[in-house]
């Protein structure tokens, strides 16, 4: 076996120089993170083992919600001290500037000291024995003993302070299951800790100098009320702004003031211009003049024409001898006659009209004079406003010297009860520092408890949905780094370095071989456009690294597709079986019929143009004992006889028979079926057709399904 080994390596050396070297497929460099790892890749994961990241998630937020239900709710009664440190270890430095300064740790010492004192043994068994058996904890049964010091120990881990950093305040909490046993133990326990102190008292010394600071401030507001008082009797607000404001309206009000005077002046001038013209005016003028010969109410002419039309209309009906056209004549001549009379006569008509400039130039007077009227009212206004303005701004000016005088007494006050201020502070610190010898301790938060009461349900129940979703992303991690298939193309590009040349979804079964397929044309129009060496590759092996990859149902689908257009003859030839089930797909059978050792033995289909091997494998395609020429020569004269050639690759990939068939063909396809094929075999089948000097044009994914809703599909 070691010989045989020994031997095929030694003919896959001899394969690789003696074939000419072709050039391999340019590999993208590798992405950045574990193995071309993108976050996207999360989403693609949680698609998949979206059920076992649902149980990650939901087992420990149900834990949370049954513990949660568990947790008893407890009252916190809380109490806030403050702690007024002595002069002799204070921690607060002097702001007087008079008093010793001291170091500011002291305070926390003295108020770690004060709450050691607070939360220790005896004052809890002081408290406990001051209120009696069972008033706060409702397992007291006695007041001394070994469950007494129990009961003690029990009340000082329900027992809780904090001292405020940077502060002296200590804040002091008791939590119990019970609100009035918790508030009666806090107050009990604060009580036995008063017992061993004693409160501050006051003293006269700085009652005297705080009196002088109370009369102080009492003159202080004295000027105050003055300032007030003066502010309101002159109106003002802010006595600069006020000013200007005064100025700017006095300016105001004389340029209003000189713009009406303008305009009366020349409401004047043009009352005395219409007035002028008025007078050369004169009253009446000359409308029109008519001269005519026709008198008024004249019918003569009328009358003449009817009487020629009546002898018209008479000379039709009567002879022309007849009487009464005689009359007619006569009548028609007398009356020509007196119209060429009145003919002789003319008439002369002429109207006069008043003088309408008269009217015109009087309604520009009376505008004038009421303009005089107008203006003349305006101004006195404006005048009457300039004047106020003036006198408010000699009250503005009186008002700025008063207040300036009671400004300047204010200050020398100001500064008087500020060293009063002082000096009545250092001598108080002063008193204090030498009456107190040790810290004092003053309740500023008598002890209160919420009524709703407290519990850490929530934190524990949210603490449990957080630890879900923490240990689901976990798990998405980690499946997602240890997935060893790709569920999507972009993944096998990523993963192999190869381009994907078909995006397939499941292919059809054995009924539907034979009805077109855009995928398969796609993938056919590809390779026919793809050149090897120069030349098109008419021998294409599809490579696989898994026997259910589907690279036999994507080499008879693409064999159909191709002799389905007007090219020639299409041979399948299936190594990886004995080629019935291709030949059942397309309507054929296998009959019995004898083959030639070491030949390929291709059968016809029901197209004409496409024919399918039988027991292929037992040719010297797939031989190991066959020798590289005679393998050679075979796919030779198959290129000769058919216009193209697809080779179904063997199972093993890594085998010497392989991996000569790989050099033997013109082109290679490596097949990825999406979440099947394991990533670590298809590198090696493709490292495989690589080191045998095979073309490796890309890669083609089957089985591919909508993993991500269509919205999310972007994003991985």
């Amino acid at each position: 076996m070691e010989a045989l080994e020994e031997g095929s390596a030694r003919m896959g050396g001899a394969l690789a120089e003696a074939r000419p070297q072709r050039p391999r497929p340019l590999l993208a460099p590798p992405e950045p993170g574990w193995g071309g790892f993108r976050a996207a890749d999360l989403l693609v994961t949680a698609a998949l083992r979206w059920r076992w990241l649902a149980l990650a998630a939901l087992l420990p937020a149900l834990l949370g919600l049954g513990a949660a239900l568990l947790v008893p709710t407890r009252f916190p009664a809380t109490a806030t001290l403050l702690v007024q440190t002595a002069r002799d270890a204070s921690a607060a430095a002097d702001i007087t500037g008079i008093g010793p300064n001291v170091v500011s740790v002291e305070v926390l010492k003295v108020t770690r000291a004060e709450a050691e004192i607070l939360a220790s043994p005896e004052v809890l068994r002081a408290a406990l024995r001051a209120t009696g058996p069972g008033a706060i904890l409702p397992d007291q049964r006695a007041t001394v003993g070994p469950e007494f010091d129990k009961a003690a120990e029990e009340l000082g881990e329900a027992l809780r302070w904090e001292a405020e950093p940077g502060s002296n305040l200590l804040r002091v909490t008791l939590s119990l299951p019970d609100r009035a046993r918790a508030l009666r133990g806090l107050e009990a326990i604060l009580a036995a800790y008063f017992d061993r102190r004693a409160l501050l008292a006051g003293d006269d010394g700085a009652r005297l100098l705080a009196a002088e600071l109370e009369q102080a401030n009492a003159r202080i507001r004295a000027v105050d009320e003055r300032i007030r008082a003066t502010r309101e009797g002159a109106g003002v607000l802010e006595i600069a702004q006020d000013i200007q404001l005064a100025n700017a309206r006095r300016e105001e009000l004389s340029q209003r003031e000189n713009r009406a005077r303008e305009a009366l002046a020349t409401a004047r001038a043009q009352l005395a211009a219409a007035e002028q013209q008025l007078a050369a005016q004169p009253a009446r003028v000359l409308a029109f003049s008519d001269t005519t010969n026709l008198r008024t109410n004249d019918d003569s002419r009328n009358q003449l024409n009817r009487l020629l039309a009546e002898r018209a209309h008479t000379a039709t009906q009567y002879a022309p001898d007849w009487p009464g056209l005689r009359d007619l004549d006569r009548r028609i001549a007398s009356q020509r006659a007196l119209v060429q009379q009145e003919a002789r006569t003319n008439f002369t008509t002429t109207r006069e009209v008043r003088n309408p400039n008269q009217e015109l130039l009087s309604n520009r007077a009376v505008t004038a004079r009421l303009d005089m009227e107008t203006l003349a009212g305006q101004l006195a206004e404006v005048t009457r406003q300039r004047e106020a303005a003036e006198r408010r701004g000699q009250a503005l000016l009186a008002a700025e010297v008063a207040l300036r005088d009671l400004q300047r007494e204010r200050e020398s006050l100001e500064g008087i009860a500020r060293q009063l201020a002082t000096r009545e502070a250092a001598l108080r610190i002063g008193e204090e520092a030498r009456r107190q010898a040790r810290a004092g301790v003053q309740v500023i938060q008598p002890p209160t408890a919420p009524v709703q009461g407290r519990s850490l349900r929530r934190v524990i129940a949210a603490g449990g949905v957080v630890l879900g979703l923490g240990l689901a992303a976990a798990l998405a991690l980690l499946l997602t780094l240890t997935r060893r298939t790709a569920a999507t193309a972009e993944e096998a590009v990523r993963a192999l370095r190869l381009p994907a040349l078909a995006r397939l979804g499941p292919l059809p079964g054995a009924g539907a071989d034979l009805a077109p397929n855009p995928a398969m044309e796609d993938l056919a129009s590809l390779l026919g456009d793809a050149r090897v060496d120069g030349a098109r590759p008419a021998a294409i092996q599809l490579v696989g690294a898994a026997r259910d990859d589907g690279r036999g149902e994507l080499a008879r689908a693409l064999a159909v597709t191709l002799a389905r257009r007007d090219g020639g003859r299409v041979a399948l030839v299936d190594l990886l079986g004995d080629g019935r089930a291709h030949l059942a797909a397309l309507g054929s059978s296998a009959p019995a019929a004898e083959r030639m050792p070491g030949e390929v033995l291709m059968l016809p289909t029901v197209l004409p143009r496409l024919f399918v091997s039988f027991e292929a494998s037992e040719s010297d395609l797939a031989s190991p004992r066959a020798s590289f020429a005679r393998a050679s020569g075979q796919m030779g004269r198959m290129r000769r006889a058919f216009e193209t050639v697809i080779v179904v690759a063997p199972e093993d990939a890594d085998s010497y028979a392989a991996r000569r068939l790989a050099a033997v063909v013109d082109a290679n396809l490596l097949v990825v079926r999406a979440e099947r094929t394991a990533m670590g075999r298809a590198r090696a089948a493709r490292d495989a057709v690589l080191g045998a000097g095979g073309a490796l044009l890309g890669l083609a994914c089957t089985g591919l399904r909508p993993v991500l809703p269509r919205r999310l599909q972007g994003w991985a």
